[in-house]
């Protein structure tokens, strides 16, 4: 938990996202796995139709540790799909249970513009490549508890052929729900690179989408890296996690901070924590967003194996 994430578990306030702006992110993101026979990837801009998305939509979270940003995630698509006249959700976070267990949960089931009963599964993810790795399983989580390859097996092989197995065929029926005659994916996010070379860096044929939108990552020793050069001004802003997933959309008048700012806020922290850069060349002109990335301890938690 970042800084600011202490911050807000110690003042205990409760935390106001404006999803419109995490929307705004959503409509121009990209899948992080390309599409395949088996998984069909959805594609909000379907959905989308501008005559019906407001300016402000806010919703209220509890203060951290209870705050979680998949739920904000969820919130997101199901924002979406309210202001579509073409797609319509029909059940959300369905728990499947028998008399003896709980099976499992699907995100969402809705109804596309062809009529069709589609079972959607949900996920937003920030990865970022170990250093010389060139396989999904060198993707990991900020904090090292989560991996790439095992989150792609997970959502192929359990969460998507849940809903056209028997027993959850069965409950949608006894809960009078749709059956779903298709499935798709929104696998979306971040893929960050070491910052050396963050933009160049491909990883050709172990199944990302080439399109995926990308950041930066480093640690603590290699700071410097950011110091901006001669003739030009960089400022940046250390986001909270409730603005991870719309970045820059939420600050109109951002306050930022300096490269020596940035140093002493960061070095102190030994939790990730994700920034946002921006730049001007000429102290009359504003500062421009440039990019995101990862600022990490440089003794890493241990990665998962």
């Amino acid at each position: 938990m970042g800084q600011q994430d202490q911050q807000n578990h110690q003042t205990g306030s409760p935390i106001k996202v404006n999803l419109q702006h995490d929307l705004n992110w959503l409509l121009q993101s990209q899948p992080l796995m390309a599409a395949t026979p088996e998984v069909d990837n959805f594609q909000p801009q379907d959905a989308f139709n501008q005559t019906h998305i407001s300016t402000t939509h806010v919703h209220t979270y509890p203060a951290q540790p209870a705050y979680r940003l998949g739920k904000q995630f969820e919130d997101c698509v199901s924002h979406l799909f309210k202001s579509s006249p073409t797609h319509d959700i029909i059940a959300r976070n369905i728990v499947i249970q028998t008399a003896t267990r709980t099976l499992g949960e699907l995100d969402i089931i809705y109804q596309n513009s062809r009529a069709q009963i589609v079972h959607l599964e949900l996920a937003i993810k920030f990865y970022l490549l170990n250093k010389d790795g060139t396989q999904l399983m060198d993707f990991v989580g900020p904090a090292g508890h989560d991996r790439l390859d095992l989150k792609w097996d997970r959502l192929r092989q359990h969460q998507l052929p849940l809903s056209q197995t028997s027993p959850v065929l069965d409950f949608l029926q006894q809960q009078r729900l749709a059956k779903p005659t298709c499935q798709q994916l929104l696998l979306t996010g971040i893929l960050f690179y070491a910052y050396e070379n963050w933009q160049s860096t491909l990883i050709e044929s172990i199944g990302l989408n080439p399109n995926h939108q990308r950041g930066w990552w480093l640690e603590h020793h290699e700071l410097a890296q950011l110091e901006p050069i001669r003739g030009l001004e960089r400022n940046f802003i250390v986001l909270p996690k409730w603005h991870w997933i719309g970045g820059p959309r939420h600050y109109i008048e951002p306050q930022m901070i300096d490269y020596e700012e940035l140093v002493a806020f960061t070095t102190l922290d030994p939790w990730p924590n994700m920034v946002l850069m921006y730049e001007r060349r000429q102290s009359h002109q504003p500062f421009i967003f440039k990019n995101r990335g990862l600022i990490l301890a440089t003794k890493k938690p241990p990665l998962v194996s």
